[in-house]
């Protein structure tokens, strides 16, 4: 597989867990490893990167999300979900002005053809 086709099967794993919760664990653990090859072979794929950053997101890791999705950030990434999804992860374990900065940026943002919004709960916070 290559590291197109590696980030088309974590999307599917993950679209497949919102429609089937019980398959979470399961999904969620097979995406991350996937993931994490991709980027052993390239380390500055701006979707994997992007990707790897979500999955960590929805999983609590939220501060290591944060190193991803700055890097594709850093990288120039254009992408909404690297800014959305860093508002995110910045939401949930430091403040709300820096969560809200990206946030807004993502606004002016396309959303990529593989990539995700993480899951935001506006109500948990």
């Amino acid at each position: 597989m290559d590291i197109e086709d590696i980030n088309k099967k974590a999307k599917l794993l993950i679209d497949e867990t919102w429609k089937d919760s019980s398959k979470w664990h399961e999904n969620f653990n097979e995406a991350r490893k996937l993931l994490e090859g991709a980027l052993s072979v390239d380390p500055s794929d701006e979707t994997t990167l992007i990707n790897y950053g979500t999955v960590l997101c929805d999983m609590g890791r939220h501060k290591d999300a944060t190193k991803y999705l700055k890097k594709a950030i850093d990288q120039s990434s254009k992408n909404k979900h690297a800014f959305y999804n860093l508002g995110v992860a910045l939401i949930n374990y430091s403040s709300h002005d820096d969560a809200m900065v990206y946030m807004k940026k993502a606004k002016a943002k396309k959303e990529g053809v593989l990539t995700w919004e993480a899951y935001f709960d506006p109500m948990g916070h």
